[in-house]
C-alpha cells in the first residue's frame, strides 16, 4: 500500500538536453570535378573544407581543393569561399550553396595559351550540400552542384588543327564527399 501512494504522490521529471548545435566544421574531402570549354576533362581531387554556422539558416563555406589536368601531380589548385543557406538541426543539414572563388590551371603545353598566359580564374560554385552530424562530433559531407570558371571574352583558334574553341564562362560539374570533425 505505502508503494501505491509512493508511486501516485511521485513526481518524475525527465530533462533530455541536447544543447545548441555546433557552429564550426573542419574536414577532408575526395572530389571530382568535370569542366567544360577552354579547359575539357575531368579530374578527381583532395581538398579541405571549413564552415562556420551563424545560425540554423545560414553557414559561411570555405573549400581549397586540388586536381590534376595537365599532368600526373595536383597541379591545378582551386579556392572557394561562400554561403550556404538552408536548414540545419543537430543531426541533418540541407543547404544550397553559393561560393565564388578562384582556380588556378599550371603552365602546360596540355592547356592553351589564353588559359596559362594567365592563369589564375575567377570560378563559381552553385549547388546542393547535405550533411549528416553524429552525436561523437563527426560529419559526413555530400556536395552536388556546377562550377562555372571564366576563362575571359573571346575565342581561341588553335594553329595546329584550326579548331576555334570560345572561352566565356562555361559550367561544370561539381561533386564532393568529405568527413570532418564539428564542435
Amino acid at each position: 500500500m505505502l508503494c501505491v501512494f509512493a508511486v501516485k504522490n511521485a513526481k518524475a521529471q525527465i530533462v533530455v538536453q541536447y544543447g545548441e548545435p555546433s557552429r564550426y566544421e573542419l574536414g577532408a574531402q575526395f572530389s571530382g570535378l568535370q569542366l567544360n570549354g577552354p579547359v575539357e576533362g575531368g579530374s578527381l581531387g583532395t581538398g579541405l573544407h571549413f564552415g562556420y554556422h551563424f545560425n540554423p539558416y545560414v553557414a559561411l563555406d570555405t573549400e581549397v581543393s586540388g586536381y590534376k589536368f595537365a599532368g600526373n601531380t595536383f597541379d591545378t589548385a582551386s579556392g572557394l569561399f561562400g554561403v550556404d543557406l538552408g536548414y540545419r538541426s543537430r543531426l541533418f543539414g540541407i543547404y544550397a550553396k553559393v561560393r565564388p572563388g578562384f582556380i588556378h590551371f599550371p603552365s602546360s603545353e596540355e592547356l592553351i595559351s589564353p588559359v596559362t598566359q594567365h592563369p589564375t580564374h575567377f570560378a563559381l560554385d552553385t549547388g546542393i550540400v547535405i550533411v549528416r552530424y553524429f552525436e561523437n562530433h563527426v560529419y559526413v559531407r555530400c556536395d552536388v552542384g556546377s562550377m562555372f570558371v571564366n576563362y575571359g571574352g573571346g575565342s581561341y583558334m588553335n594553329p595546329m588543327t584550326g579548331q576555334e574553341t570560345h572561352l566565356g564562362m562555361p559550367g561544370g560539374v561539381l561533386v564532393a564527399l568529405g568527413v570532418g570533425a564539428h564542435w
